[in-house]
């Protein structure tokens, strides 16, 4: 089983990180956002794709319309998709989910991020935890809207009211937390908590393929 990684990011560089934290519970192969044309489908030795973020903002029509041919391949695809926060966004809007700018952005810090819900992807974890996982970002996934959309609520937090989510009829999650992300910028926190979230998304594609 290989998972496909689409680089949401302009400098393929800033998809390091996120390569390396999957390449180290399963195979994978990267793919800039820009080769996903209205026919792209995924190889037949794919079992499951992960949307890394970006600098793009989701709240902005000119930056949206720019992954539009990704947007298509969320609604149609059927493996495990993993979207990760500008990926999230985009994939809850891709299915009708709101979303907004947020009054005080979160800056490259570690967030105390509440379980509500365990599933699959916060095996090991328990309800009502808080897990120190890295944000940086200026936009966020709306609650209102969300259940409408088909989308089941599995963690918050005091900056976002929308942390985690997952599809209640497809296999389809978002973090808007960086699960890849283990060490701050200035290398004076560190918290490994969310490469079990990656190691739990790549056993589910594998039970599943």
């Amino acid at each position: 089983m290989k998972v496909l990684i689409i680089n949401n990011h302009l400098d393929p560089k800033e998809n390091e990180e996120l390569a390396g934290a999957v390449g180290g519970f399963c195979e994978y192969e990267t793919v800039s956002y820009k080769a996903i044309d209205v026919e792209y489908e995924p190889g037949e030795d794919i079992g499951a794709v992960i949307l890394s973020g970006s600098k793009a903002r989701i709240v902005d029509p000119d930056s949206v319309a720019e992954f539009k041919h990704v947007a298509s391949l969320i609604r149609r695809i059927e493996v495990p998709l993993l979207g990760i926060c500008f990926g999230h966004q985009l994939i809850c809007l891709a299915l009708g989910a709101k979303v907004g700018a947020l009054e005080c952005p979160v800056k490259d810090r570690f967030e105390r991020v509440r379980v509500i819900r365990v599933n699959d992807l916060f095996w090991g974890f328990q309800t009502g935890q808080n897990i120190p996982l890295a944000e940086w970002h200026n936009d966020y996934v709306k609650k209102d809207g969300l259940s409408e959309a088909g989308f089941e609520l599995l963690a918050d937090s005091s900056s976002c009211e929308v942390e985690a989510v997952k599809h209640r009829f497809k296999p389809l999650y978002g973090v808007q937390f960086h699960p890849e992300r283990f060490r701050s910028a200035d290398g004076g926190e560190e918290h490994k908590e969310g490469l079990q979230i990656i190691r739990n998304f790549c056993s589910v594609a594998k039970q599943m393929s």
